[in-house]
């Protein structure tokens, strides 16, 4: 009886099944496609040491963008009012989501949903397809259709990651930028376009109204 040919190449023996495709592949197509020509299966046994590397490669990756950011007292990008408008977009969907008691909220699963929005939007990866994750990218494609430039958006989530890492910890141990935003975001502006976060000299965070923020 004939072994089966590779369902990729159809050119050499296929040995192990493919959850992505559905089929028998040989060994090769398998490194050589896997998370980049084929939607893997994030369950498959063949993925565990390459999904590890690609974490540790997105997270070296992370960390230089992320200091190429401004965020001092003299050239935080929070102080320019174009991102105002943003950075409350993405923080006053989070706060509600929280005080909804949604999703399971914490500082980590905020900053994994920004930096993989980040990489799927600026980089192109496979995105997330959690429901958070979903309605995060909803926020992103809101901000688009407004005329907001994806530099900018892109630039604002890596300002909040920042911010997240900064707060997170301490008395509210894993939620600690979670009950900062919350605690912070008055329910008159909550549902307003004319009230922004903005952070101040310390690092905490406030809401100041659009007519406030000419005079800070």
């Amino acid at each position: 009886m004939p072994k089966p040919k590779c369902g990729y190449c159809n050119t050499k023996v296929a040995k192990r099944y493919c959850p992505g495709l559905d089929k028998l592949i040989c060994p090769q197509c398998c490194g050589e496609n896997r998370l980049k020509n084929i939607s893997c299966d994030r369950e498959c046994r063949y993925l565990d040491n390459e999904i590890y590397q690609e974490k540790l490669r997105d997270e070296k990756e992370l960390r230089a963008e992320l200091k190429k950011i401004p965020h001092s007292e003299h050239d935080d990008i929070f102080k320019e009012p174009r991102a105002k408008p943003v950075a409350y977009a993405f923080e006053s969907f989070f706060a509600d989501c929280y005080k909804k008691g949604l999703f399971n909220l914490t500082d980590q699963k905020i900053m994994d949903t920004l930096s993989n929005l980040y990489f799927h939007k600026s980089k192109g990866k496979s995105p997330d397809s959690d429901k958070f994750f979903s309605l995060t990218m909803e926020v992103y494609d809101y901000l688009i259709e407004n005329k907001t430039s994806k530099d900018l958006i892109c630039t604002v989530m890596l300002r909040i990651i920042i911010s997240v890492k900064n707060m997170t910890g301490g008395p509210f141990g894993p939620y600690g930028y979670l009950n900062y935003v919350k605690n912070n975001l008055h329910p008159d502006v909550v549902d307003s376009v004319n009230g922004y976060i903005i952070e101040t000299k310390d690092g905490k965070k406030k809401v100041v109204s659009k007519s406030n923020l000419t005079s800070m």
